[in-house]
């Protein structure tokens, strides 16, 4: 296999998280690169893959003008500016994984996916949780016929309170408004793209939605909350939601919470002093997360696909017990599982008796890491696809990925309008 070398276009957590394949197989894959605005982030990546000064950036119009010097460029900015930062690369003839969601704008989707096409590149989406070894077993299962075609998908995205909280509500993804991404598109893309996936012989055609911000909104605010946990909050210390139980003692998504800081990485900033100054001053998460924002907290999906079958989603924002349930019932029989019991069940009815068979299913591979382990099967996939391997039956190219998307923007239509959005008709 032809060793791939890539650039690293935003070195946060995500573009951190990929990037490590290099080092479990240098063999096949370098980071030759890095551009992101952050200088402490340039400097970590410049010393942890022994790049050149030449090929490190701070300005991506920079890179950009510089001469195609690799083969590939990871893209995982934030998610407003994938589209701007993903043409330009098309067009110079990178090949680029780019970290979803790609797009909220059904026009650059396409676009981006005829660009790839007549620059003749690889555009791969990072929808991991078809690389999990759950998810790619249930497909398996699927492909074989066991349990015919598929009549309905049913899908849950329980989201923890402490997820929630950290990302959507007073994270970097907490506002429609600021990030680009509604609450389905940021948290549930992977989600659609599977119900799309898995469903696969039929598109979806028309989808119907509703949700809304139910729980963490101002008019459940308790009496005596404030703006800030820790300035002016009366009740902060019976608050299950503190800030101060979150960050402060039990150090909940530190790479998400004490970034930002200037002239530090997030690892460098453990002073308890001058975290809890921060969370009483400039950082979001020091914030209340009773108020009003344009992001949903809970929100459900009905999809109609144009052979008649169906598929839901329901995300729930704020769960006790965090994870992703699926039930799958074909026309022969049915799959159950739970993602992150990284075990499912496939039933087939047994007409003498009126009961059923069962098989379980135990995922014996690896699923360490971020995604019950399809964060690395991801980048290899892609590695092997630039190199010209075969790719395999999760490939995440673009042209696979733009239903899934449409799914998700026909829902926030739909949730905003109260009416049926067919799929064909999004321009």
């Amino acid at each position: 296999m032809k060793k791939i070398k890539a650039v690293i276009m935003g070195f946060g957590d995500r573009g951190q998280v990929y990037a490590e394949y290099a080092e479990k197989r240098p063999d096949v894959f370098e980071i030759a690169g890095v551009v992101d605005p952050d200088p402490v982030r340039v400097e970590k990546a410049k010393k942890r893959y022994n790049l050149k000064e030449e090929y490190c950036f701070t300005d991506p119009a920079e890179f950009y003008a510089r001469d195609k010097f690799c083969d590939a460029v990871i893209n995982a900015t934030m998610d407003s500016l994938h589209y701007a930062t993903t043409a330009p690369l098309l067009e110079k003839g990178y090949n680029v994984l780019l970290e979803k969601p790609v797009s909220s704008n059904p026009s650059e989707l396409r676009d981006l996916a005829r660009r790839a096409k007549e620059n003749g590149v690889t555009l791969m989406v990072c929808h991991v949780l078809r690389y999990a070894p759950f998810y790619r077993e249930i497909k398996k299962v699927i492909l074989s016929g066991e349990i015919g075609d598929i009549r309905h998908i049913y899908l849950a995205e329980n989201v923890a309170v402490y997820h929630m909280l950290s990302s959507y509500i007073r994270g970097k993804w907490s506002s429609e408004s600021e990030c680009g991404s509604g609450m389905l598109m940021a948290k549930c893309c992977h989600d659609l793209d599977l119900a799309v996936w898995l469903k696969g012989n039929s598109r979806p055609k028309a989808v119907t939605s509703v949700g809304s911000r139910r729980f963490f909104n101002a008019a459940n605010k308790p009496a005596g909350g404030g703006t800030r946990c820790l300035t002016d909050c009366r009740i902060e210390r019976e608050c299950p939601y503190s800030c101060r139980k979150l960050y402060l003692e039990n150090d909940v998504y530190p790479f998400l919470v004490w970034t930002g800081v200037e002239g530090k990485d997030w690892s460098e900033v453990t002073d308890l002093k001058e975290r809890e100054e921060l969370l009483k001053t400039v950082n979001p998460h020091g914030k209340c997360c009773f108020e009003d924002k344009d992001l949903v907290d809970q929100q459900s999906v009905l999809i109609l696909f144009g052979d008649g079958s169906t598929a839901t989603l329901d995300m729930i924002g704020g769960v006790t017990r965090p994870g992703r349930n699926i039930h799958i019932v074909g026309e022969t029989g049915e799959i159950e599982g739970f993602l992150e019991d990284n075990v499912f069940f496939t039933r087939k009815y047994l007409p003498e008796t009126t009961g059923y068979s069962e098989t379980k299913t135990i995922i014996t591979e690896d699923v360490s890491g971020a995604h019950s382990g399809g964060d690395l099967r991801l980048v290899k996939d892609f590695v092997a696809t630039v190199s010209g391997g075969e790719r395999s039956p999760s490939c995440t190219d673009i042209e696979d990925s733009i239903d899934g998307h449409l799914v998700a923007v026909a829902a926030e239509i739909s949730r905003k309008t109260g009416k049926t959005v067919f799929t064909d008709m999004l321009v």
